[in-house]
């Protein structure tokens, strides 16, 4: 936290372009994307990017450079569970950069006069995904020595959870078998969610993202912690 405190402002501009620069990009492709449906997929699945970066990548790096820093092992002393460890990186992060995560939302309805609803439930949906994704990023982070290796890999893996699941495509329009995978992905069930959000049609359908959403989270919350030893070397 001290960290980020201390180049918050970085981490704010860099949170802030690339979620917008995806909004207005996405919708130039071709002739151009006018239709409502087509927005909304691309303004949300801007907004999921951006949190599943935040929630992957960041941890990842993270747990990476204090390796390499010699820094783990201080924390790996400690009588402080990995989860609680994580959820603080992840959380630290979040209170920056969830101004960019909300700025595709509001850039999208302002620049393609979209009416939205900004409902109370996004702010909860946001983090819940980051915390979905931050597992994976702790294992990386753990068993991968060198640094410049785990960005590599997260940003194949991150581009690959993203484009597989139905973030910025609807499930019909993907091959059968990466329907199937979209359904074992956070983001497939955080990008409905959002859109359930914006579009005012919160009901089963929502509730029960948000509850699988959850139920991931404990799942891998249980195996970080049970399985998953600091690895310090």
């Amino acid at each position: 936290m001290l960290e980020i405190r201390t180049i918050w402002y970085w981490y704010l501009l860099f949170s802030l372009f690339l979620p917008l620069a995806m909004v207005f990009g996405f919708a130039r492709m071709g002739s151009g994307l006018t239709d409502r449906a087509s927005l909304i997929y691309i303004i949300s699945g801007s907004a999921i990017f951006s949190v599943a970066n935040d929630g992957l990548y960041t941890v990842a790096v993270r747990i990476g450079s204090m390796k390499k820093e010699g820094m783990l092992l201080y924390y790996a002393s400690l009588p402080i569970s990995k989860v609680a460890f994580v959820v603080a990186i992840v959380l630290a992060r979040l209170v920056v950069t969830l101004p960019g995560m909300l700025a595709p939302l509001v850039f999208g309805s302002l620049v393609y006069h979209i009416d939205l609803d900004f409902s109370p439930w996004i702010v909860l949906l946001l983090p819940l995904m980051a915390l979905a994704m931050c597992s994976i990023g702790m294992a990386l982070g753990s068993f991968i020595n060198s640094l410049e290796l785990i960005q590599i890999v997260v940003n194949m893996l991150l581009f690959m959870l993203v484009m597989a699941a139905p973030v910025f495509i609807p499930m019909e329009a993907l091959p059968a078998p990466m329907q199937i995978l979209g359904y074992l992905l956070p983001p497939t069930y955080a990008a409905d969610a959002l859109r359930h959000a914006l579009n005012q049609t919160i009901g089963t359908a929502f509730y029960t993202d948000i509850a699988v959403l959850t139920g991931m989270i404990i799942l891998s919350f249980f195996v970080l912690n049970r399985w998953l030893r600091w690895q310090i070397k």
